[in-house]
């Protein structure tokens, strides 16, 4: 199954207003347009669109830039177990699937922020897709396996995940870090870093800078040619009352594991 453990509606909530869908990437090195099957719950990798295009198709320009910090707060006065929870669905957002030891206690239930830092992206423009689909070539799938046929566009990069603690508890914080061993252990997957009295960030293997979340399309065949849709209505137009149309997301409320063989 494609969807993990993962389902922080913190989280996922944060990462789908933004337009964006979490997804858990087997490998680094992505570069937007990629072809994606999703089946039964099964998101499965095809190919860069290039595969799929006239051979000497001059690729589209690329945009790429800094996204801002993306933030969520956590405020459970009573226990630490939704800090917990965010902190491992998050890890796992960038990268750090596996975390033997996420203990919060010595932030003893107090408010704690945590953000998604030195955020970039890199994609193309929706526009720059729709221009090519006249001549993509998906005739290597049946009929029936097309309509099951996706693009991400654009993907995000994490170089880092951090923690901060409320200034009020700032002293007990600092000196329960300085063992920050005893608490948090990223395994072989990352590492977990003090960087001041009330920031403890995570960053995984080597400095790597991870994909967490994609912007995605669907494909549709109608006729002959195909049509591209990065929003939920599939349509080019809506009525001005109807307000902004929403991103398409695969799942809303999940994180996705891609399934890369």
């Amino acid at each position: 199954m494609s969807i993990t453990g993962c389902r922080n509606d913190a989280l996922v909530k944060l990462l789908n207003e933004s337009g964006y869908q979490p997804l858990i990437f087997p490998r680094t090195g992505l570069t937007a347009p990629w072809v994606y099957t999703y089946k039964e719950r099964k998101l499965a990798p095809e190919g860069p669109l290039s595969d799929f295009l006239p051979p000497g198709t001059p690729e589209p320009p690329r945009n790429r830039g800094q996204l801002g910090d993306i933030e969520h707060h956590e405020t459970d006065n009573k226990s630490t177990s939704a800090a917990g929870s965010f902190l491992g669905d998050a890890l796992k957002c960038i990268g750090v699937t596996s975390a033997p030891k996420l203990d919060l206690s010595f932030a003893d239930g107090h408010d704690i922020a945590f953000s998604f830092e030195e955020v970039t992206y890199d994609g193309v423009d929706v526009s720059k897709i729709r221009h090519l689909m006249p001549l993509v070539d998906f005739s290597s799938y049946a009929k029936e396996e097309q309509a099951y046929l996706y693009i991400a566009y654009e993907f995000a990069f994490a170089g880092k995940l951090a923690m901060r603690a409320a200034s009020s508890f700032a002293t007990s914080f600092t000196a329960k870090a300085f063992q920050i061993g005893a608490y948090l252990d990223l395994g072989g997957q990352g590492q977990a870093k003090v960087e001041s009295e009330t920031k403890i960030s995570f960053a995984g293997r080597n400095g790597v800078t991870a994909a967490f979340a994609c912007k995605i399309g669907r494909l549709e065949k109608r006729g002959k040619r195909w049509y591209f849709f990065a929003t939920e209505d599939g349509g080019e137009s809506f009525l001005a009352d109807e307000g902004k149309p929403k991103p398409f997301l695969l799942e809303r409320g999940v994180v996705l594991r891609v399934e890369d063989d």
